[in-house]
């Protein structure tokens, strides 16, 4: 009986801890939610900016420097639980290159091989270094290894979901200006876009939170369907750097909310994202 009481009581005291620790997560951190009643639920005229979208490109440097950009250079570590599952990941420390106007990424490596993984726009493809092309997939989207969470990916699969996150990702200053993405402030503070079927991204509807002081992005909620259909993802950044005067996210941790635009769980963290360098890139 006294094994018994023990290991109830640390049981007890495990899910106090975890609770306390949710609490903690979802009020004091990037993760807490502006639950403020909606002001607005139309969406604006096409690359008209809200207050919010106006602040917010602002603070990543402006519409003229985003407008005059061509391409996102970084240096990355991505890791956590998903890769895991999925049982594919790229090395720690891979480049991550994106087209800033369209949806283009190039990963290298790719993997441990050295290959390099290439999307462009629903398609994508591994290019040895030597730029043979290895494998290639069209529409990838209509290709995903999604059915749950523990579905193995193959390699195409990881460069589709990769290379448009980061595309996302490193281009939502310049999103905020495009004619092909619909935008609603719900209140300030609070974008949802509406991405339409012609972008690669995590899901269609996303909800945006960025600090009404700064302007700068706090959390972005979707469901990442190629990774499993029915997921809720709150991708949250806990640390901004700054490349040659420009803002840039750099670590979000990915964790699954307990309902759509809820609270998060703490642990374990879905995917973990570490940008050790960022740049962007003028036109010439």
């Amino acid at each position: 009986m006294r094994l018994v009481r023990f290991v109830a009581t640390i049981l007890i005291i495990l899910l106090a801890s975890y609770a306390l620790w949710t609490g903690y997560e979802n009020t004091l951190t990037p993760a807490a939610l502006d639950k403020g009643s909606s002001t607005n639920a139309k969406p604006l005229p096409r690359g008209e900016l809200s207050p919010t979208a106006a602040r917010a490109l602002k603070a990543y440097g402006g519409e003229a420097l985003w407008k005059n950009a061509t391409t996102v250079e970084s240096t990355v570590t991505v890791g956590g639980l998903l890769f895991q599952l999925k049982g594919a990941g790229i090395p720690p420390h891979a480049k991550i290159t994106v087209d800033v106007r369209r949806p283009h990424t190039v990963i290298n490596p790719v993997d441990q091989s050295g290959d390099i993984g290439v999307l462009d726009g629903f398609n994508v493809e591994i290019v040895s270094p030597a730029g043979t092309i290895l494998e290639q997939r069209t529409d990838a989207r209509e290709h995903l290894q999604n059915a749950a969470i523990t579905t193995k990916w193959d390699r195409l699969n990881l460069v589709y979901f990769l290379g448009y996150a980061f595309w996302g990702y490193y281009t939502l200053p310049y999103e905020l200006t495009r004619t092909d993405i619909e935008w609603t402030e719900l209140h300030d503070g609070v974008l949802q876009a509406d991405f339409g079927t012609g972008l690669p991204v995590h899901s269609r509807i996303q909800r945006f939170w960025f600090d009404k002081s700064s302007g700068l992005l706090r959390r972005n909620d979707y469901t990442p369907v190629a990774a499993a259909r029915d997921a809720k993802a709150a991708n949250v950044v806990f640390a901004h750097g700054v490349s040659n005067g420009v803002a840039y996210t750099s670590k979000r941790r990915v964790k699954i909310s307990l309902s759509q635009y809820g609270w998060v769980l703490p642990f374990p963290d879905f995917i973990t994202i570490d940008v050790e360098s960022w740049k962007l890139q003028p036109s010439a």
